[in-house]
């Protein structure tokens, strides 16, 4: 089962290993960035920064910068078995996309997607007015050209108006003064949706931010939702139990009553826009200065003694390759529906976010891989991704010297390289005005895509596999792995 809180999972982390606490003062600004990188670079442990210069609570980073505290969080062995808690809901009538809209798509045994209680250790302390100082919490500054400090790792929350549908999103959040933030959402955010909303109907609209909930929370945020579907409810479904809420002090949202810091306020549509950033992307490199929405902070709740957690947005690896992962073990019965013929998929975590995929296919017809890629470029998900290499059904696409040694011997440049025009990504200055999508035949070649006849991939029959497997202690040689053999399965 996953657990249901921060502090929970850091306990969790301690008992196994997988924390490590740093006793000596650590400066937000810049210095506890740098040793999160360098830890999360090398494979290392979750931090537990004990004190903060000048602020506090206590500081955690790099809490899902492994895939094995990530499953741990989602209760599941490997990142694999995410596939089976949506397989099970695809049905030809109506698949598990379409009922996730209609929002009657929850998991068993919750019977509801959320459940409101009276109070939660959220709000054991509660500061309004002149008593919210949002300078006091350990928010860091990760790069250098960043201009403040901002909340890296808190999940905003905003409501449509119309619909009731309530989404919430990772978005960073710049700290201007004591008691107002800049909200950094992209252009197609749904909180920016939600704001163009409140806008028309000439009202402010309230929103909420967390920080230190369920960690699991932090896969659905990122999750590329339907602007139909509820996050609660695919939350609901990821953890396979209902989300249990509190109602915020200042406004109707209910927030999860187990968070460990509660940020309210509202976002006056009226308000001039302002300017935020640079800020660190998760490419490694800065986006560019963008336009803001400023959020007035009116209360902030947090447990007695509640701890801070952060992300630090670098090149990979990261935390956000580890989600990523995750979505996209979550998001294959969603592809193979838009890529019938589609095997397996990967994202390169090498080549950053958005840059670069690899599909393996059942390939029957020429064609078939710009079929592939143009399917899978159709998916929001995945409409961002710059490069895609399709591959035969019998390359491994996380191993990547079969993808390269497909893309070196069965592409030919002016015949497999295709491109298609895309949307531009908001957080990449270099797309501002619309993507160039490159896709790659990395396939076996059919009569009509070649002429003459394409060469044969060198295999064993199987008598020989079966007769070396069967001598195989009389040779006196130690083990050797062979994919002829299945040993790479």
């Amino acid at each position: 089962m996953p657990v249901n809180s921060l502090a929970d999972f850091l306990e969790e982390l301690e008992r196994a290993g997988e924390l490590a606490r740093v006793s000596v003062e650590v400066d937000p600004d810049l210095e506890a960035a740098a040793i999160t990188d360098r830890v999360a670079k090398s494979g290392g442990p979750a931090l537990f920064f004990e004190r903060l210069k000048g602020h506090y609570p206590p500081l955690v980073t790099n809490l899902l910068g492994a895939e094995p505290r990530l499953c741990r969080a989602l209760g599941v062995a490997k990142l694999d078995e995410l596939a089976d808690r949506l397989t099970p809901e695809v049905a030809p009538a109506a698949g598990w996309l379409e009922r996730l809209k209609a929002g009657s798509l929850f998991a068993a045994p919750a019977k509801e997607p959320t459940k409101t209680v009276r109070s939660g250790v959220c709000q054991q302390v509660v500061k309004l007015g002149r008593d919210v100082d949002l300078a006091e919490w350990p928010a860091l500054r990760c790069w250098p050209l960043e201009p403040r400090r901002s909340i890296t790792s808190g999940l905003l929350l905003t409501q449509d108006p119309e619909t009731g549908v309530r989404k919430f999103e990772a978005v960073a959040l710049e700290i201007v003064d004591r008691a107002k933030l800049a909200v950094c959402w992209g252009r197609y955010d749904a909180g920016l949706r939600h704001w163009a909303a409140y806008r028309r109907r000439g009202e402010r609209m309230p929103v909420a931010a967390w920080i230190g909930a369920d960690p699991a929370l932090a896969v659905v945020a990122a999750a590329p939702l339907p602007g139909e579907a509820d996050s609660f409810a695919f939350a609901a479904l990821l953890r396979r139990q209902p989300m249990e809420l509190v109602k915020c002090r200042s406004h109707e949202l209910e927030v999860p009553a187990e968070a460990e810091i509660v940020i309210e306020g509202f976002v006056d549509p009226e308000e001039q826009l302002a300017t935020s950033g640079p800020h660190g992307q998760a490419d490694g490199r800065y986006g560019p200065q963008r336009e803001a929405w400023p959020l007035a902070v009116t209360t902030v709740t947090h447990r007695t003694n509640p701890v801070f957690a952060a992300t630090v947005p670098a090149g990979p690896p990261n935390e956000s390759d580890v989600i990523a992962r995750a979505i996209e073990r979550l998001w294959l019965p969603l592809v193979k529906q838009a890529v019938p013929e589609l095997v397996d998929y990967a994202l390169i975590e090498q080549a950053g976010p958005h840059n670069l995929a690899v599909l393996s296919i059942r390939k029957t017809f020429p064609g078939q891989a710009r079929k592939a890629a143009g399917g899978f470029w159709g998916l929001d998900a995945y409409m961002f991704v710059k490069r895609v290499v399709v591959v035969d059904a019998d390359v491994d696409v996380r191993d990547y010297p079969q993808v390269l040694l497909a893309a070196a011997t069965n592409a030919a440049p002016g015949r497999d390289v295709f491109f298609q025009a895309g949307p531009p990504h908001p957080a990449d200055a270099q797309t501002a005005a619309g993507s160039q999508l490159m896709g790659l035949d990395a396939t076996t070649k059919l009569p009509n895509e070649h002429a003459g006849s394409w060469p044969e991939k060198l295999a064993l029959s199987q008598e020989t596999v079966d007769l070396i497997r069967a001598r195989w202690s009389e040779y006196g040689l130690r083990f050797a792995s062979h994919p002829s053999f299945g040993d790479d399965k």
